[in-house]
């Protein structure tokens, strides 16, 4: 069972952390941490932070505690157990749904400093999917501790470099409305079924800054503009956050994206989030992404950064429900870190 350490609200209005109260915790930034796999105590440890962009009313009922199957981590455990001979201790990262990614990026900035300063620590992986992806390239400008440089090592997986449309209610609706005037005929049944649809794709989203600043420009409409940060994209690649990002220990970007097997795992699995971003993927992005990024846009780290991206094989977006593809990104875990004692 993982305990949750760590918890701030962000108040839009003042913009400002708080501490949140009991109901406030279910959408704050919160950070999860589970039982330390040992393998030899005269040994350091290596924190692994996995960041998949959801919140704490994603994973827990009570806002205290996580199961470890919650977000799959029970795999992981069971991983880092079996194959592995260095100690870890495994964190998970939820996102507070009202505050700017880029503030986000500051608050575990502020907590790799922390786990930095002791010298038990040998390193500290951040893994972030998707909209952590993207916050991944604002962490490394906001240490305040040399020796987070040193021991952090970053993986981004099916990072929107660009944004991503399904972030963009001015792009993405309209072309749903299309979808089912294409499909249904343009009447009272299509309007039904497309209001239905954005109603439920509404109530699954933060409509707030945590979905809002990974979209694509224009995207969001002028009345939400209170809930959207419009530079966080077109600065996720400036020169600052490049230049910091050159400084960390290691930078790995991977890259998903369905084929023709994809879809039929998902369906023998039973992953209906896989099942549903394989559609997506073929109604929104023409088979060419992962169901929520454009793969060729995952690749643009590579214009700014000397890194060659791993190809995950036949992957949708969740890509830590499907165990033989997460155990690449895994089997990739850098631990080999030269710290400066001081």
């Amino acid at each position: 069972m993982g305990i949750i350490e760590e918890y701030s609200k962000w108040d839009l209005e003042y913009s400002v952390w708080n501490k949140p109260c009991d109901t406030e915790k279910k959408r704050s930034f919160a950070v999860c941490t589970y039982n330390t796999v040992i393998h030899s105590k005269l040994r350091p440890v290596n924190y692994i932070i996995f960041a998949y962009g959801s919140r704490v009313e994603d994973h827990s009922k009570n806002y205290r505690t996580l199961k470890e199957k919650s977000a799959h981590i029970s795999h992981v455990l069971s991983y880092l157990q079996e194959k592995t001979d260095e100690n870890y201790i495994v964190k998970f990262l939820m996102l507070d749904a009202d505050a700017p990614l880029s503030e986000q990026s500051k608050k575990l900035a502020s907590y790799v400093d922390m786990l930095a300063t002791n010298t038990r620590t040998n390193s500290i992986n951040i893994i972030g999917l998707s909209k952590c992806g993207a916050m991944n390239m604002y962490v490394a400008k906001n240490f305040k501790n040399p020796l987070s440089y040193e021991v952090t090592n970053i993986y981004n997986i099916a990072t929107p470099y660009e944004g991503t449309k399904l972030a963009s209610p001015n792009i993405f609706y309209p072309e749903v409305k299309d979808f089912f005037n294409k499909k249904i005929g343009d009447n009272k049944l299509s309007n039904y079924v497309y209001e239905k649809s954005v109603a439920f794709y509404e109530s699954i989203s933060s409509n707030s800054h945590m979905d809002y600043d990974i979209a694509k420009d224009g995207g969001v409409p002028e009345d939400r503009f209170n809930k959207y940060d419009k530079k966080f994209v077109k600065e996720m690649l400036s020169k600052e956050n490049i230049d910091s990002l050159k400084r960390v220990n290691s930078f790995t970007n991977f890259i998903t994206g369905t084929d023709e097997k994809t879809l039929g795992e998902a369906l023998r699995t039973f992953n209906a989030a896989g099942i549903g971003l394989c559609l997506l993927n073929d109604w929104f992005f023409d088979g060419k992404g992962d169901g929520l990024v454009l793969t060729e846009e995952q690749y643009k780290i590579e214009n700014y950064l000397d890194t060659t991206s791993i190809r995950l094989p036949s992957s949708h977006h969740r890509v830590n429900s499907v165990y033989r593809v997460f155990d690449v990104v895994l089997d990739k875990i850098n631990d080999n870190v030269q710290r400066t004692r001081k």
